[in-house]
């Protein structure tokens, strides 16, 4: 699905952009651009990143390799992924140790964790 829309990528005012991948999500290459894509139209400088999706997330090898590219660690401050159930926190732990992504990079269960942790990521305010 390489639809402008697909993710659903958006900023909200506390400076943590979104990516909700949906139901049942198998991100692949097109849909890790075109969530690119609309990182740079929202916002061309680096932002922290909560990920979510609902179901177990997972990705194809290529979308992984995109992920820890130069032309994605120049916009990508820190990325928080929720990982809800047992199945989603092992692809993630699994995502960690073979791709070692070059930000910080740490999976949650709760929304409201996750965004603590990405705040102490965004400039100083003044």
């Amino acid at each position: 699905m390489d639809a402008p829309d697909y993710p659903a990528v958006w900023l909200r005012d506390d400076g943590i952009l979104r990516i909700d991948y949906g139901l049942h999500p198998r991100v692949d290459l097109a849909a890790i651009r075109s969530a690119h894509r609309q990182h740079l139209a929202l916002a061309d400088r680096p932002l922290p990143v909560l990920v979510t999706g609902r179901g177990t997330m997972t990705a194809t090898p290529e979308a992984e390799a995109f992920s820890a590219s130069p032309e994605v660690c120049a916009v990508t401050v820190a990325v928080a992924v929720i990982a809800s159930n047992p199945v989603a926190r092992m692809a993630v732990q699994l995502y960690r140790r073979y791709r070692r992504p070059p930000y910080p990079f740490q999976a949650f269960d709760s929304e409201a964790a996750a965004l603590q942790w990405l705040a102490r990521f965004l400039p100083p305010v003044g």
